[in-house]
């Protein structure tokens, strides 16, 4: 039984979490302060560069805008100061004009950008930085007249300023609040009348730059910046949030939940737990948090505290979390977000796993997927993965799901399946690929079959169906954490094996090649998967080996084998010699975790490697429940069509290659079993999934159409 630490003396307990900001009763109830009377400062309009924006700014313009090459740059610049390049066409002219002012003679681009009869021409938000970090402030009235903020970064003065607070920013551009952010605190001293004007559009969008402002140079900054308008102005200007941590709503949100009965939050160490009331401060900087807009004192508080308990805490705060109609509140996801671990991921797959559209569309449930990703690990990623493959909704959550999988992959120079190939876990196993289990007096080895299923030997090696429960001759704290051990060995590797059995399998029809580096990485040395790997026959090159167990590599004549060429794990039809093979396990006694060595093989007859339609299966009768099977295994239904029936089914077999059945009279989308019985009128090779454009099976390779005479076969040709 786990002992919950003494409460944290006050001393100890992050001050946010004993006096938050809330907690002083700060006047957010008063009337916002106003003050008249007051006026920003006339300033000179001055040009201050962010470190390598002037550079960056005038490589991307000339980039976009290269030079002509052939351009007589005295008699361009001088068609433009005599009028005659307005007889031209406006392209031709704004081409000839960015030449110049990107490349050309400065003297001939300072007359050109000075020359208002061509501003209307030069609009583009790149090419007008390439001018503006080329002639500064001559190129302002430029930025004025053609009206874009994108380009007036560098430029500082009170009008530049009001054009900027006019500005309504949105989701996708914030050119004002970056202009602000840029010029810093000097910014928001030329605003301050606007700071405490009467309530209303333009004040807000003040109190929203002053915030920004505070956020990346500091509210004291900002604070010295306005105190010449005097203590009063310094005092409302406080008022307004430039602190994070006095962002908070009025009234807070009320808890909705029993806090005692939250698990206890320890403090880094694990020597204390947080007090009621902390955790109850806690709860409150959660539910005032989004995973975009966070509440800034929780990771300043979490810091302090045990990373497994606040996994723990974030769990019990997402079951108690009863929001309605979205799959958890927003402070809740963010809470899973920071805080979740492994375990996190490992409770939420299965649940997310089960959701069908209405809670991953209409309730938000896609979000969800974002917990996997943030949490970032290994194990976080191997859940996602699976939800890639086995999440009920496949058109969202599966789809989403590979998405994120592909975009991780593509950081990190990996295919899909590359990073799933890392992604597989050891289960704590040794580098001999067991797992000692130490009761005290006795010791249990775990070994592993062909299924991947876990079972014990004894100190004399007698292999025993379970593990013994701990005796009273056993020690008292050994024994039941070896015991608990295995129990949590089994279920993980119940799990694993599936999705590593199923992948290896759908590698060797696919064919797919590892280097011989991977190979020794990924099976080799792995501490479970070489328990696969060592009963199975692969091939580098023209050589056919094996993995023996003290893992050095044989061919079917037990001579040691080197691999200098990529890796595969062969189909029975790219053997040279199955039934050799065949021999040599027999004699071994090694079990295939699938069949391999005495896999069916099927071919197709000449006539119809010559059609485009299987007329052996035609005409056959399955039950509904084989159509849903094989969806399962990643065919796809198409579209309803009249009477909500879902009337043919295919799979993907190559680029353009699709094996599509019409089914009469179809799967009924509402009541499948209204029609349990479906007829294949139509087995066909196709071009697309609806079954148009003809291709003959000869398209298909041997193993590719072996694979789908033996599911077909399987399906309409059941066993007994």
């Amino acid at each position: 039984m786990s002992h919950t630490p003494p409460e944290a003396p006050q001393e100890s307990v992050p001050p946010l979490l004993v006096d938050p900001p809330w907690s002083k009763g700060a006047s957010r109830d008063t009337e916002p302060v106003v003050l008249k009377g007051l006026k920003a400062p006339k300033t000179a309009t001055t040009v201050h560069w962010a470190p390598g924006q002037r550079e960056e700014w005038l490589a991307k313009g000339r980039a976009d805008y290269p030079p002509r090459g052939d351009t007589d740059f005295d008699a361009a610049a001088a068609s433009f100061a005599n009028g005659t390049i307005q007889q031209s066409d406006r392209l031709h002219r704004r081409k000839l004009a960015f030449d110049i002012l990107l490349h050309g003679p400065e003297e001939h681009g300072r007359a050109l950008v000075a020359d208002e009869r061509y501003h209307a021409d030069l609009s583009g938000t790149f090419a007008l930085r390439g001018i503006v970090a080329r002639y500064e402030l001559d190129a302002l009235p430029l930025v004025l007249h053609l009206d874009n903020l994108w380009a007036l970064y560098p430029f500082f003065d009170a009008h530049i300023a009001q054009l900027c607070l006019k500005h309504k920013d949105n989701s996708y551009s914030h050119p004002a609040k970056d202009w602000f952010v840029q010029h810093g605190p000097a910014a928001i001293a030329l605003i301050v009348p606007d700071l405490v004007r009467r309530p209303g559009p333009k004040r807000e969008r003040a109190e929203v730059h002053v915030r920004s402002v505070a956020d990346v140079h500091g509210g004291e900054a900002v604070l010295e910046a306005v105190r010449p308008y005097g203590e009063e102005v310094v005092r409302a200007v406080a008022s307004l949030g430039i602190d994070p941590l006095d962002r908070y709503p009025n009234p807070l949100p009320e808890i909705g939940f029993d806090v005692a009965a939250l698990p206890p939050v320890l403090l880094a160490g694990r020597e204390y737990a947080l007090p009621e009331a902390a955790v109850r401060n806690l709860v409150t900087m959660f539910l005032i948090s989004t995973p975009e807009k966070p509440y800034a004192g929780v990771e300043r508080v979490v810091k302090a505290c045990d990373p497994e308990s606040l996994a723990e805490f974030a769990w019990a705060l997402y079951e108690a979390d009863d929001t309605r109609p979205r799959w958890t509140s927003p402070g809740v996801e963010y809470a899973l977000c920071l805080l979740g671990d492994d375990r996190t991921a490992a409770r939420l797959a299965p649940i997310v796993a089960r959701w069908d559209k209405g809670t991953s569309w209409y309730n938000g449930g896609s979000a969800a997927l974002g917990v996997f990703t943030s949490i970032g690990t290994d194990g976080a990623l191997r859940q996602l993965h699976r939800l890639a493959q086995k999440a009920k909704d496949q058109r969202r959550i599966r789809r989403y799901s590979q998405s994120l999988i592909d975009g991780i992959a593509k950081r990190r120079g990996l295919d899909a399946e590359q990073l799933a190939d890392l992604l597989v876990p050891d289960l704590g196993l040794d580098a001999s690929g067991g797992l000692t289990l130490d009761y005290g007096p006795r010791r249990f080895t775990v070994g592993f079959d062909e299924h991947l299923k876990p079972f014990v030997t004894d100190e004399d090696g007698k292999r025993r169906k379970t593990l013994p429960k701990p005796g009273v001759k056993d020690d008292d704290t050994l024994a039941p954490a070896a015991y608990q051990r295995f129990t949590e060995l089994k279920k993980e590797a119940r799990t694993v094996t599936a999705e590593q059995i199923k992948r290896l399998e759908t590698a060797m029809v696919k064919g797919r090649r590892w280097t011989p580096d991977e190979f020794r990485a990924l099976f080799l040395t792995h501490p479970l998967i070489w328990h696969i790997a060592r009963r199975l026959v692969w091939k580098s090159g023209e050589t056919e080996f094996r993995v023996a167990e003290d893992r050095t590599l044989a061919d079917v004549h037990d001579d040691p084998v080197e691999i200098t060429a990529p890796v595969e794990l062969p189909h029975p039809l790219r053997l040279t010699a199955p039934a050799a093979w065949s021999e040599v396990f027999a004699d071994y006694e090694i079990l295939q975790p699938f069949p391999q060595l005495g896999r069916p093989v099927h071919t197709l007859t000449p006539e119809e490697r010559d059609a485009t339609r299987l007329s052996r299966f035609e005409g056959a009768t399955v039950h509904f429940g084989a159509i849903l099977g094989l969806v399962d295994r990643g065919w796809k239904l198409g579209d309803k069509e009249t009477g909500g029936f879902h009337r043919h089914v295919s799979r993907k077999l190559a680029d353009d290659h699709y094996l599509v059945i019409a089914l009469d009279p179809g799967v009924r989308a509402i009541n499948p079993d209204e029609y349990a019985q479906q007829e294949f009128q139509i087995v066909a090779l196709a071009k697309t999934s609806y079954g148009q454009g003809e291709r003959p099976f000869s398209d298909l390779d041997d193993v590719t159409a072996s694979e789908l005479l033996a599911e077909l076969t399987r399906l309409t040709q059941p066993a007994g």
